[in-house]
C-alpha cells in the first residue's frame, strides 16, 4: 500500500484516534455500571445498570471496535509505522483479541445477564460482568501507552551496540 496523502492520514488519524477513544469510553462505563450493577441491593437499579449495559455493549462496540480496527489498520500500512514495528503488532493482536472477547463472550454474557434480571427482585450477580470491562480497558490503555510510547524496535532489527559512559564536562 502507498503512504496516505496528509488529507487521507489526518482523516484516518482522527477517526483512530476519536473511535478508539470512544471504544475506551464505553469499556469504562461498562465498568462503572457492572460495579453498580453488583453493588446495589436496589432491585430497580440493578436492573436499569444491567440492562443499560446490554444495550451500550450491544449497539456501540462493534462498530466502534470495528473502526478502530480498520483504521488503525490503513494507518499501519499507510504510515512508516508499519507491520515491522513490534510495538504495531503487539497493539494489533490485543486489540483484535479484544474485539473477539467482546463479540464472543461479553455481549452474548451481558444479553444473558439481562434476561435474567427484573426490576422487583434483586439478583446475586456474578463478578464476571465487571471482569470483562476491567480486561478491555486495561489493554485501550495499554494500546495508548504504546501509541505514545511506541517502545521496542523494528522486527529483527539488532539492538544498537552499548556506547560507553562519557563523563559530564562543565560548562567552565
Amino acid at each position: 500500500m502507498r503512504k496516505l496523502h496528509r488529507p487521507a492520514y489526518r482523516f484516518f488519524v482522527i477517526a483512530h484516534v476519536a473511535s478508539s477513544v470512544a471504544w475506551l469510553g464505553l469499556s469504562l462505563s461498562l465498568l462503572v455500571l457492572g460495579v453498580r450493577a453488583v453493588s446495589t441491593s436496589d432491585p430497580a437499579v440493578q436492573f436499569a445498570a444491567g440492562t443499560a449495559m446490554d444495550g451500550l455493549a450491544s449497539t456501540l462496540a462493534v462498530p466502534l471496535g470495528a473502526a478502530a480496527i480498520v483504521t488503525g489498520v490503513v494507518l499501519m500500512f499507510g504510515t512508516r509505522w508499519g507491520p515491522s514495528h513490534k510495538w504495531v503488532l503487539v497493539k494489533l493482536v490485543a486489540t483484535v483479541a479484544a474485539f473477539a472477547a467482546t463479540v464472543f463472550a461479553l455481549r452474548p454474557g451481558l444479553a444473558a445477564t439481562a434476561a435474567v434480571l427484573d426490576p422487583g427482585r434483586l439478583q446475586v450477580l456474578d463478578d464476571q460482568i465487571i471482569a470483562g470491562p476491567i480486561v478491555s480497558s486495561a489493554i485501550y490503555l495499554g494500546a495508548t501507552v504504546l501509541s505514545y510510547v511506541k517502545p521496542w524496535g523494528r522486527l529483527g532489527a539488532r539492538p544498537a551496540p552499548a556506547r560507553g559512559r562519557v563523563p559530564a564536562r562543565s560548562a567552565r
